[in-house]
């Protein structure tokens, strides 16, 4: 579990942040304000799936910024805000990288979207042949992204400083240099202990405690009155976004299966009013219309926004 500071983030120039393999990141397109998980188009289960096997080094970053250059600068823009000088002459807006929503996608959903296209968005498996490369312009694309969920921080060779210390009581000591860059981490324990606030600590558990209570209890109204308005739930192939569609999808549920399970709480990262939480979920399934039941093991990845001095869940994702 981690939280990170404001302050710690801009500091930490290179981060990586493992993300839940196997969760389904079709993830949502908030500016600080939720929508459905990439827009309107949402890739396919099984290109969500798919992992991505290029690692995101500098080297393979610079090479990406050279193919986004060459492909998707003149209407992504060089910030990736959708500004290029052809956007304008598009009837598809051409979306903006730096939000949540986009970068919530999982790297199997971009790779995708690049691969096959849609509308004014061209397929570029002739262009681009080469599917490490595609992989390789899917990690240049998560530098766009803001840190709450960026998957990898990098420094360009060009923006690299001789040095940065950072003080005891961060994540972890980062020296610089223009040959290489190393990071001396802790364990994830020693981290949470130098970085997280107990308080919101105990909150953030409270949250998860009380979800699970009320996933066990079949508790519709508890569940939903966890979320945000406008919040999302997107799990077992379910997207539902506000909380009265939120409500809908948890009654089908609870209407079909009763759940018995215990979720343990792998990582949680803050960034001012914003958190995220990894989770494991254990436990077993009955289902009602074929009177059998299953066992539960899970991984979510659930977002939460403080609203009046409590956290609520922003967006909740599961496999």
């Amino acid at each position: 579990m981690i939280f990170i500071t404001a302050m710690k983030i801009k500091k930490i120039r290179r981060l990586n942040l493992l993300l839940i393999p196997g969760i389904s990141f079709l993830f949502f397109s908030f500016s600080y304000s939720l929508k459905p998980p990439g827009g309107d188009w949402v890739a396919p289960a099984s290109a969500n799936a798919l992992v991505n096997p290029v690692p995101a080094t500098p080297d393979n970053i610079e090479a990406g910024s050279g193919l986004f250059a060459k492909y998707c600068k003149s209407c992504h823009g060089s910030g990736g805000k959708g500004d290029g000088t052809k956007a304008s002459g598009l009837d598809t807006p051409c979306g903006d990288f730096t939000e949540v929503g986009f970068q919530s996608q999982t790297d199997g959903a971009l790779f995708y979207k690049i691969k096959e296209g849609r509308d004014d968005m061209p397929t570029f498996k002739s262009k681009i042949a080469d599917e490490e490369d595609i992989w390789t312009l899917v990690n240049y694309i998560r530098t766009f992204g803001p840190p709450v969920i960026k998957q990898i921080i990098v420094v360009p060779e060009k923006e690299k400083t001789p040095e940065i210390e950072i003080k005891k009581d961060t994540v972890s000591t980062v020296q610089i240099t223009p040959e290489k860059t190393t990071i001396e981490k802790k364990d994830s324990v020693a981290i949470t202990q130098d970085s997280i606030s107990t308080v919101e600590k105990t909150n953030i558990e409270n949250l998860i405690k009380q979800y699970e209570n009320a996933i066990n209890s079949s508790d519709t109204i508890a569940v939903t009155s966890l979320y945000t308005t406008d919040g999302t739930y997107n799990s077992r192939s379910t997207l539902a976004v506000g909380v009265e569609k939120i409500k809908d999808a948890y009654v089908t549920f609870f209407k079909s299966s009763k759940w018995n399970i215990k979720f343990s709480i792998d990582e949680i990262e803050q960034c001012s009013e914003m958190a995220f939480v990894r989770t494991s979920g254990k436990g077993e399934i009955s289902y009602f219309d074929h009177m059998d039941k299953g066992a539960v093991d899970s991984k979510e990845f659930i977002f939460l926004k403080k609203i009046k001095g409590e956290w609520k869940i922003y967006c909740f994702l599961g496999n």
